[in-house]
């Protein structure tokens, strides 16, 4: 064979060059985006684990008839130690000692909490009723984790013959009801930073570090949902139906909620949790999808609703003021509409709505 005609297959050096290159300005545009999914995925599973260890040690309390009531959170605390792994515990006036740091922010570093005022279930913002004056108590788990707790005898009585139903992330059991007579605050790498809610400090049956976005956020549009629904958590995206013959694909406002507080490290209520608003809001016990009428003129109206008369005299404590309209739940219906709970003097609604309307977006960082 004439070897001229050899073919040469290597490489140039002009185009390996060409080809790192190509290969660089990938990698910078999509490792951030990579490094943050992971480092979202990897404290997703620290705060479920959290979670799910202290639920097991409440199911366990419960299942021995041990949840309550007792008069004061160091009370609980004892019986607490017996099924959880606790390496310290702090009283009120020694917080500092267990939580390993001054203080945390929130996201946008535009307030900071000192772990030395939150004595109470007030400055907690726990979502128990009458926790308001009951006392916090600092632990450290047997894992190092850091937990400022408080817990509220006025929760409702569980029965140590029911299994509860968990709350399921990724697959995984974190929680259930038997952990709702407490409201805590916990980080989940310690002292180390950023030490920020949202990020490594997160709650449980708190509304401590909440923001109110009210309708000041922009929907999601389908572009958007097809690219973030698996970050977002979101099944379905919208599909455009109102209920009548507009379509309008571009306007998932529930969507939009969702984005809006992921971005800033927090997520939508649970439907249980704008429940136990309404209960302190209202004065009266509240079920997750009930829905009450406070006075005879709207139970005659609203014959569905439930019909329950809070007391002249507020017996509830709560952590909110001025809390009315319609809220959006974490609660995805369909691809039509999604759960909100709807807060009014007279009377508070549950249902699925269509997810084109503006409602309220609070984002609580549990």
């Amino acid at each position: 064979m004439n070897k001229n005609l050899k073919q040469h297959n290597a490489f140039t050096l002009a185009e390996v060059l060409i080809t790192l290159g190509v290969i660089g300005v990938v990698a910078a545009v999509t490792m951030p985006t990579l490094v943050t999914n992971i480092q979202e995925k990897i404290r997703k599973e620290q705060v479920r684990t959290v979670k799910y260890k202290f639920t097991k040690a409440t199911d366990k309390m419960n299942s021995l008839g041990k949840i309550g009531r007792y008069n004061t959170t160091m009370d609980f605390v004892n019986e607490l130690k017996k099924h959880l792994s606790i390496a310290k515990i702090c009283d009120s006036g020694q917080l500092g000692e267990c939580w390993g740091g001054e203080s945390f922010s929130n996201l946008n570093g535009s307030k900071t909490y000192t772990v030395t005022e939150l004595t109470t279930g007030k400055t907690l913002e726990a979502l128990q009723a009458n926790s308001g004056n009951m006392d916090t108590v600092g632990i450290v788990t047997g894992d190092g984790t850091p937990i400022i707790l408080t817990y509220g005898k006025e929760c409702q009585a569980l029965d140590e013959t029911k299994q509860y139903t968990w709350s399921v992330v990724d697959g995984k059991p974190e929680t259930n009801a038997t952990a709702g007579c407490v409201s805590m605050v916990f980080d989940i790498n310690g002292a180390k930073g950023p030490n920020k809610l949202g990020t490594d400090v997160r709650t449980m049956n708190s509304l401590l570090g909440m923001v109110n976005l009210g309708d000041s956020y922009a929907p999601l549009t389908q572009a958007e949902c097809t690219k973030y629904k698996n970050e977002l958590g979101i099944t379905n995206c919208y599909d455009g139906s109102d209920g009548g013959n507009n379509q309008k694909q571009d306007e998932d406002m529930w969507g939009g909620a969702v984005k809006a507080c992921h971005d800033l490290g927090l997520h939508l209520p649970s439907s249980e949790t704008l429940a136990q608003i309404a209960t302190l809001q209202f004065g009266v016990p509240i079920d997750t999808t009930e829905s009450v009428a406070f006075t005879p003129e709207k139970c005659t109206e609203y014959s569905y609703m439930s019909c329950k008369f809070p007391p002249s005299t507020a017996e509830y404590s709560s952590p909110v003021s001025n809390f009315s309209g319609n809220y959006w739940s974490s609660r995805e219906g369909s691809a039509a509409g999604a759960y909100r709970r709807y807060f009014y003097s007279s009377h508070s609604n549950y249902y699925s709505d269509y997810r084109y309307l503006a409602h309220y977006a609070l984002c609580l960082g549990d």
